[in-house]
């Protein structure tokens, strides 16, 4: 990633709540860094709460603290992810960087979550314990499922499908476990979300970590605005025409979640067929 990086501002934060919450009921607090070291977290998700909306988030449980756990608890998070890449400190480390080595310590943290969620008597934030397969944890995967499964009030255990953003690092895609073929869908993301980065620059999906493809900004325009768009206009003629040679962010993308191009009455696909998404290998539901 070459952009730079930061922390949203609150206010930014707050200005984006409002308008969103006027077309969506929901919210993910995370794109390309953790959300879980920003000073002002807690507040910012009792914020989104109080306007109706349920806030989900992604991080890395080294990161949990007494504080924070009590606050993703207490101030209404929906839904907390938390990835564990390896059993061992060594695959830990090679995936996640020298942070993430002490696996005994990420799953103590994740522990007293569990804990503290259970002695408030709370059965949010939900939540998720993943695991993302690839070349380097694969060799795991049978005993990380049969370490986690039984611990329990976790609400679900999943090994997750490895993705490769956007597909123009090669060592990303070396990472995958098997070559994966582009499918023949067209990606909805450019219908049904949008990303905001930190500065308030927006982006059509999460895949988009460096800003290949700004929209606009919220600090200068509305949802509204950047919605309708000649910018995104364009990028979903690209998608529904399957002409993506010019779209940097799209062009090698293998990671399309959509709807078969392959009938007749496409786009009325999306709402006549099943939509194919990138599948979970493993998922033990345990709530």
């Amino acid at each position: 990633m070459t952009r730079a990086i930061g922390y949203m501002d609150a206010t930014l934060f707050r200005h984006v709540v409002r308008e969103v919450s006027q077309y969506s009921s929901k919210i993910f607090l995370h794109h390309f860094g953790d959300s879980l070291i920003h000073p002002q977290l807690g507040e910012l998700i009792e914020f989104a709460r109080k306007h109706g909306m349920q806030t989900y988030l992604s991080g890395n449980p080294n990161l949990l603290t007494n504080n924070r756990i009590h606050e993703l608890v207490d101030y209404g998070l929906y839904e907390l992810v938390l990835s564990l890449d390896g059993v061992s400190a060594a695959t830990s480390e090679a995936i996640r960087g020298r942070a993430a080595s002490n696996v005994e310590e990420a799953e103590r943290k994740v522990r007293s979550f569990l804990e503290y969620r259970k002695a408030r008597n709370m059965k949010t934030p939900y939540l998720i314990l993943q695991f993302v397969r690839q070349k380097m944890n694969q060799h795991e995967t049978a005993s990380w499922l049969a370490k986690w499964k039984t611990v329990k009030g976790i609400d679900v255990v999943k090994v997750k499908t490895f993705v490769s953003w956007d597909g123009h690092d090669d060592r990303i895609n070396d990472l995958r476990i098997d070559s994966v073929p582009e499918p023949n869908v067209v990606c909805d993301k450019p219908w049904t979300s949008v990303t905001v980065l930190w500065d308030g620059r927006v982006v059509p999906c999460c895949f988009d970590y460096d800003g290949l493809y700004v929209l606009g900004n919220l600090s200068k325009q509305s949802i509204r605005e950047l919605w309708s768009s000649e910018a995104a206009c364009r990028l979903r003629q690209a998608h529904r025409d399957q002409t993506l040679d010019d779209i940097k962010l799209c062009a090698r993308c293998t990671d399309k979640e959509g709807y078969s191009v392959g009938k007749w009455y496409y786009p009325l696909n999306r709402f006549l067929s099943q939509r194919m998404p990138l599948g979970d290998e493993d998922v033990i539901a345990l709530g």
